[in-house]
């Protein structure tokens, strides 16, 4: 059997917003760490502009159109240097900029691993058409997420999305 290479440089999205979603950010780093095929791990809050102008950026929820600007254009240069997307998909609280960061790097013609999480384990599996059929691959977060340590990240095999009800 071949060695695997590391060759691959994933962009790591997720929202970043609440307790579970930074938990499963710190689960899914240490967890890709692991992959041989792993080079390099992109998450964009590492990169996180700070405006000096900005006066509590934190209170109000508007930003500065410099912090607006500086933090597209990083996300993006990160998905342009990638060579893949891995997504954490909070399916509780669906996230436009993690739809859109899907949307882009597919347009680009990148492969996307999806990993969608509930923290409702009873609740009806829906998907929207465009993330279930943009997507290369689907990894379960709730069952397989130990699943992104032996992933192929250089051939990065196909396993669309089925058991979902698409919307």
């Amino acid at each position: 059997m071949d060695k695997q290479v590391s060759t691959a440089t994933i962009y790591l999205g997720s929202p970043f917003y609440n307790d579970d979603q930074r938990a499963r950010v710190k689960k899914a780093r240490a967890i890709l760490k692991k992959n041989p095929t792993v080079v390099r791990v992109h998450f964009p809050f590492d990169q996180d502009f700070v405006d000096p102008e900005e006066k509590n950026p934190e209170i109000g929820g508007i930003r500065s159109m410099t912090w607006r600007l500086a933090t597209y254009n990083n996300d993006l240069t990160g998905i342009v240097n990638a060579t893949c997307g891995v997504f954490l998909y909070d399916m509780d609280n669906i996230d436009d900029g993690s739809a859109f960061e899907i949307g882009f790097m597919r347009a680009m013609h990148k492969p996307v691993i999806l990993v969608p999480f509930t923290n409702d384990p009873n609740k009806e599996k829906e998907m929207n058409l465009m993330i279930a059929q943009g997507v290369t691959t689907i990894i379960d977060g709730n069952t397989e997420f130990e699943k992104l340590a032996t992933y192929d990240f250089n051939t990065t095999p196909a396993n669309p999305v089925v058991g979902y009800k698409i919307v």
